[in-house]
């Protein structure tokens, strides 16, 4: 009988400890609170004047399905013609680094939310004649947009922005400072785990 009890009083002890709540924490309780997302990046932009199409994409740990850090990278699409004196030149661009933001109300059909881009990259000029490097200017980017979000599936989402890109660091015969500045709206195609 004595060995009975202390079975059924492990037992108990052992169940009532298992379903002790844990403690809070700043970014949730469960681990379920941290998931992720990946995608691919759509980024459209006046460059020199002409409006240019970034493509790239991009991943991010995202806590308690609000904020997220991760990171991207997107690369003009074709490259930047342009005729200076005379002389005929081609340009590529391109940047990635930190990609930051927060999602509001997250499990509402449509939503929406801030994030930034804080990057670095290059502007890489070219003779279309001989294909010569002329000039590279390594560059700062800081891109912060609004955006709005739908749940198409538990593991997709659109997304479209709206935000202003400044960029530092141009500093050449061929493009001024503000060139490379500008407006972007951007598309995005997110595929992971939003719980």
């Amino acid at each position: 009988m004595k060995r009975t009890l202390f079975i059924f009083a492990t037992v108990l002890s052992l169940a009532s400890f298992a379903q002790k709540e844990r403690p809070k924490t700043l970014i949730g309780n469960d681990p379920e609170d941290i998931s992720g997302f990946g995608g691919v990046l759509f980024s459209f932009m006046p460059i020199d004047g002409d409006l240019s199409t970034l493509t790239g994409g991009g991943g991010a740990v995202l806590f308690d399905n609000t904020f997220f850090v991760g990171g991207y990278g997107l690369g003009l699409t074709g490259n930047h013609d342009f005729n200076s004196n005379g002389t005929e030149f081609t340009s590529s661009f391109g940047h990635g680094g930190f990609w930051l933001g927060y999602v509001i109300k997250p499990d509402d059909l449509l939503h929406m939310g801030v994030d930034t881009k804080l990057g670095w990259g290059s502007i890489t000029t070219k003779s279309r004649a001989t294909n010569a490097q002329v000039n590279e200017d390594d560059v700062f980017i800081f891109n912060p947009q609004f955006f709005g979000e739908t749940n198409i599936a538990y593991w997709f989402k659109i997304n479209a922005s709206v935000g202003y890109q400044k960029t530092i660091g141009v500093d050449n015969d061929y493009f001024d400072a503000g060139d490379f500045d500008g407006p972007t709206f951007g598309i995005s195609l997110l595929f992971g785990w939003f719980n």
